[in-house]
């Protein structure tokens, strides 16, 4: 079997293992009262009976089955939105659904070739970059390049991850006093490259080794928490510019590549702007 085939087949096994586990996710999730069926009666399990979604999408109940099963079946765009459409789902999740099952899109599913040449343009972009932290992540949340400023306020630098950061190190994620906020941020927006990248074992790398020494990643990852973007505000407690508050924004700066850059916009009305111009 060559590399491609290999890449396409174990993409393909991660897809259906991640969609049978997302589906059965939010049918548990569901409450019958949610899409209109009495709420009584004893149930084994909590939410949805897999019979009452199958009925809901007007499937078969032995397909919805299968697909909940992670049976390698090929599921027609109609049928995901009528399986959506019976779980409620939101349009953030509803995109990851057609992701796990491979209608998202296609994806350039090596990224940038040129790994040097795109490592030195990502530094210079986050350079340009002036009076706001700025720093630029892969696919896994690896710290790719960093503006000086981005290093005072937030501690990062090339070569460290910020899901370990803020998982792992006690004293990172205790700088963060929305923690329930920035937790699922993190890990809904791995998952969605997961799903992108399907083909690409680090995840499962990643999420292996940070299910072993962290129960709230774990408990996130579980969840299958998806579809909550950066672009609510950021707060964090520098140990010496004291509260900050961040609008930050997302640019994803080259074509057909995984990076993504964030720049940290100071919040109106706080002292953040005039915190940072101190150490500018």
């Amino acid at each position: 079997m060559t590399a491609v085939a290999t890449d396409r087949a174990r993409a393909e096994s991660f897809r259906r293992t991640e969609l049978a586990s997302f589906l059965r996710r939010r049918r548990e999730a569901t409450r019958p009262e949610d899409v209109g069926l009495p709420a009584g009666g004893r149930r084994r399990t909590p939410g949805l009976r897999r019979e009452e979604v199958a009925v809901l999408a007007h499937v078969g109940v032995s397909w919805y089955t299968w697909i909940e099963q992670g049976r390698e079946l090929s599921v027609s765009p109609a049928v995901l939105e009528a399986i959506a459409g019976a779980l409620r789902l939101t349009p953030p999740e509803r995109r990851y659904l057609f992701e796990l099952a491979g209608l998202g899109g296609p994806v350039d599913d090596h990224g940038d070739d040129d790994a040097t040449g795109s490592a030195s343009r990502l530094q210079a972009l986050v350079d340009a970059v002036e009076r706001r932290p700025a720093y630029g992540v892969d696919r896994y949340w690896n710290v790719l390049a960093t503006n000086a400023l981005a290093r005072y306020v937030f501690g990062i630098e090339p070569g460290s991850n910020c899901l370990v950061d803020f998982f792992v190190d006690a004293s990172t994620a205790g700088r963060f006093p929305l923690r329930d906020v920035v937790g699922p941020m993190l890990v809904a927006q791995l998952r969605e490259q997961a799903a992108r990248y399907a083909w690409d074992d680090g995840f499962t790398t990643i999420v292996r080794d940070l299910s072993a020494v962290s129960e709230d990643f774990r408990s996130l990852w579980d969840a299958h928490v998806v579809g909550v973007v950066p672009h609510v505000d950021l707060v964090y407690d520098h140990p010496s510019l004291g509260r900050l508050s961040f609008e930050p924004s997302v640019l994803t700066p080259f074509q057909g590549g995984d990076q993504r850059v964030f720049v940290y916009i100071p919040k109106a009305a706080t002292s953040t702007a005039d915190a940072l111009a101190r150490v500018v």
